[in-house]
């Protein structure tokens, strides 16, 4: 294993542990979590579909999580980024959203704080790019 695929494979554990905690958080505890994101939409634009982007999220951070694993399994078993690649890239786009959310909600320290997991998720992307 050279040092390049040390690296790509200590980077999508970061996407591994994160996500499938947060979507195994949220699939286990379901109500609460939900009822939270009802909450934090209440006073937005998004108040007639938060239940259906809080569904969106669980499916989206859970797939992030799964691929991530698979991503390692495939880099070292066979040395392939494809994986990786696409974990990232959904990773991106799921911070993105998490962003987005967060600025609407008007929950802006929130938002801030997912600043260094975004950058981190362009950084692997960018490893599993080149």
């Amino acid at each position: 294993m050279d040092k390049m695929m040390v690296l790509q494979c200590l980077l999508l554990l970061f996407p591994a542990v994160i996500f499938l905690q947060s979507g195994l958080d949220k699939a286990f505890k379901l109500g609460d979590n939900k009822a939270y994101i009802l909450s934090v939409f209440e006073n937005t634009f998004l108040k007639p579909i938060s239940g259906i982007l809080f569904y969106l999220l669980l499916i989206l951070e859970l797939s992030c999580g799964i691929i991530a694993v698979a991503g390692m399994v495939m880099l070292t078993s066979k040395a392939d980024c494809t994986m990786g690649y696409y974990t990232f890239l959904l990773s991106v786009i799921t911070l993105t959203g998490l962003l987005a959310g967060q600025r609407i909600a008007g929950d802006y320290p929130g938002a801030a704080g997912i600043m260094p997991y975004l950058i981190l998720a362009f950084l692997g992307l960018y490893l599993f790019s080149v």
